[in-house]
């Protein structure tokens, strides 16, 4: 199956199960970032799995429509928390109806997330509510952890990966477990795949600061130097930042956290400052090291050597972009 039919049979579910309609203020915000768009990457990786282990995709439906509106839940608050007033080409949330509703919208996604994975018999929804949980409470500590950062000048290369792994990485990890789940894998494959969809999420996320600097805009779909205009404390600035000394240094930050320079001549200036340091280097190999990771946990995974070449071959896929 192609990834155009998951993506198909997905929508097809996801529309029939959001039949919620009263109170219209609630769930109409919810159908509008539901129907938003996106790249549904967290349900194509559980429906993939799935489908790769069992060849029946139907029983992965309810888990990947968990982990789609939660993921909109945190986008919802995000939103509200950056003052953001578009995403995916429309109004967020918050600015075509107001921040109270934001909320009160996020929150019944994250009540409805659960509520869908009542679905599943109680063994099995034990253990996807459990790392869901799990899940929940890390994206928040990542989220305070990013917002934290906007205070200081400062940030560590290890608090910032710590940062990475449980804003992005840990629900990529779990839309992984999550088809290992509900192909009934032996607990320690379950667990490797976690640990794979983690470390390919901290590679996409690594990939995903690269691009937002040197990315093709038409392909990236967001314009380029956004992290820079935002001051964000990436790994290329965090490297930059500790590699450079003296004048340099000073010149680099100036730049960095001034608001009266325009905004090309700014993104031109940093990233120039990114390339002669090494950090675009540095972040390459950082983005191979966690592939590499990548590949050799799916590599000690206890199934045959097919399902290992085409879940390698798709995972790749989502690291290039290509689905």
């Amino acid at each position: 199956m192609i990834m155009k039919d998951y993506i198909q049979i997905f929508e097809d579910f996801l529309k029939k199960e959001i039949d919620h309609n009263n109170p219209k203020n609630l769930y109409d915000p919810v159908k509008y970032i539901l129907d938003s768009g996106g790249k549904r990457l967290r349900p194509l990786i559980t429906l993939f799995i799935t489908d790769l282990f069992t060849g029946n995709i139907k029983n992965a439906l309810p888990a990947s429509a968990a982990l789609e509106i939660f993921h909109n839940f945190t986008l919802a608050h995000d939103d509200i928390m950056d003052n953001s007033l578009m995403r995916r080409g429309k109004k967020t949330i918050n600015s075509k109806w107001d921040n109270n509703t934001g909320i009160l919208s996020g929150d019944v996604m994250l009540i409805i997330s659960y509520e869908i994975l009542n679905k599943y018999d109680d063994s099995k929804y034990v253990l996807l509510s459990k790392k869901l949980t799990e899940t929940s409470r890390l994206v928040c500590e990542g989220q305070q952890n990013d917002m934290d950062f906007s205070l200081v000048k400062e940030v560590s290369e290890e608090d910032y990966f710590n940062m990475i792994e449980n804003k992005t990485a840990v629900l990529i990890g779990c839309s992984y477990m999550f088809g290992g789940i509900i192909s009934d894998l032996n607990t320690n494959d379950i667990n490797v795949l976690y640990e794979v969809g983690k470390n390919l999420g901290i590679a996409f996320q690594l990939e995903d600061d690269l691009l937002d600097s040197f990315g093709d805009e038409a392909k990236f779909g967001k314009k380029i130097g956004g992290d820079i205009i935002e001051q964000k404390k990436t790994l290329l600035f965090i490297f930059t930042q500790a590699k450079l000394n003296g004048d340099q240094r000073l010149e680099f930050e100036n730049v960095f956290f001034s608001d009266k320079i325009d905004d090309l001549e700014k993104i031109n200036s940093i990233k120039t400052f990114y390339e002669s340091s090494g950090a675009v280097n540095y972040l390459k190999n950082k983005v191979e090291k966690y592939s590499a990771n990548a590949k050799n946990l799916i590599n000690d995974l206890q199934i045959d050597s097919g399902s290992k070449l085409k879940l390698n071959t798709f995972s790749e896929k989502l690291l290039n972009r290509e689905i």
